[in-house]
């Protein structure tokens, strides 16, 4: 049994374009513009138009490729929240962490 519930949000990803639209679906289903992901993620609204739109790699294509090679696929699910995400969310915002 499973100490988290993982919430699976796509699977058996083969390709480029299925990984593009994986992370869009959820990007939306956050309720995140493609600004607001472009600057958590230190890149361009532009950027991640054209990734989510298939236009751009990012060493994705080599990845997808070397799964394919090595008879991967790759599938996505929501990660837990850690005790560290939490000692760096309160870092960040700069109240003091646990103690």
């Amino acid at each position: 049994m499973l100490a988290h519930s993982i919430e699976v949000i796509a699977s058996d990803l083969r390709t480029p374009p299925q990984l593009s639209r994986a992370l869009r679906a959820r990007r939306r289903s956050l309720g995140l513009s493609q600004a607001d992901v472009a600057e958590l993620a230190g890149t361009s609204p532009q950027w991640l138009s054209g990734f989510e739109n298939g236009k751009g790699s990012c060493g994705t294509h080599r990845v997808m490729r070397l799964a394919e090679v090595l008879g991967l696929s790759v599938a996505l699910h929501e990660r837990p929240v850690t005790d560290m995400d939490r000692v760096f969310a309160a870092v960040t915002e700069g109240a003091p962490g646990p103690r």
